[in-house]
C-alpha cells in the first residue's frame, strides 16, 4: 500500500467486530511504532497491551468517572452505560514513558510520532485505530494504571484502541496547509 493512500486513507474507527487481532498483526504494529524518530535516539516508549475485556471496561468506567469529576460540562455525556471510551474494542493500547523532569515532553513526544507509525501500520494490515484522549485522565489514577501493567515508574502518554473495522472506513477531508513567513 503507498504511504500516501495510508495517510489520507486512515481515520478514527469507534466500531469494531469481535475478531481479534493475531499476535503477528500486533507485534507488526508495534514494530512499526519503534522506527519513530527520537530525541536523541533514547526510544523511550513501553507498550501495554490490554485484550481482557474486564479491563478494557474499568478502563472505560474509570475514565468517566475521572470526566464527570475534573470535566463538569461533559458529565452528562457521560452519564451511560454505554461504552463511549473504548467502544468496545478488542484490544486497547498504552503508550507509556518512564516519568522524567528533564525528558518527560520530549518523551511524550516521541511517543506521538511512534503512535503515528503504528496508526498507518495498522490501517495497511486493515485494521482500525482510535486514539482515546480522555483516557490519559488515568494517569491521576495509580490503582488503575497499576491494575493494567503499568510500571510505577511510568506514565500513560497514549492510549488507544485497535481492532478489525465493522465498516469501511470513509473518506476525509482536510484544509490546504496555512503556511505563513515562507519567503519563495
Amino acid at each position: 500500500m503507498e504511504l500516501d493512500v495510508c495517510i489520507k486513507g486512515r481515520r478514527s474507527v469507534r466500531a469494531y467486530t469481535d475478531e481479534s487481532i493475531s499476535k503477528q498483526q500486533i507485534e507488526a504494529v508495534l514494530e512499526a511504532g519503534t522506527w519513530a524518530p527520537t530525541g536523541m535516539g533514547r526510544e523511550p516508549w513501553r507498550f501495554i497491551i490490554v485484550e481482557d475485556k474486564k479491563l478494557i471496561k474499568l478502563v472505560s468506567d474509570a475514565t468517566k468517572e475521572c470526566v464527570k469529576q475534573m470535566m463538569p460540562p461533559l458529565a452528562k455525556q457521560f452519564c451511560t452505560e454505554a461504552d463511549i471510551v473504548c467502544y468496545n474494542a478488542p484490544m486497547l493500547v498504552l503508550v507509556c514513558t518512564e516519568k522524567d523532569q528533564q525528558w518527560g515532553h520530549v518523551s511524550q513526544l516521541d511517543s506521538v510520532l511512534a503512535t503515528q507509525n503504528m496508526f498507518l501500520k495498522a490501517y495497511e494490515l486493515g485494521l482500525g485505530t482510535c486514539y482515546m484522549g480522555f483516557v490519559q485522565l488515568l494517569n491521576s489514577k495509580p490503582d488503575v494504571l497499576r491494575k493494567l501493567g503499568v510500571p510505577e515508574n511510568c506514565e500513560m502518554t497514549v492510549p488507544f484502541i485497535i481492532g478489525h473495522p465493522k465498516a469501511k472506513q470513509g473518506k476525509g477531508k482536510r484544509s490546504k496547509p496555512v503556511i505563513t513567513n515562507w519567503a519563495k
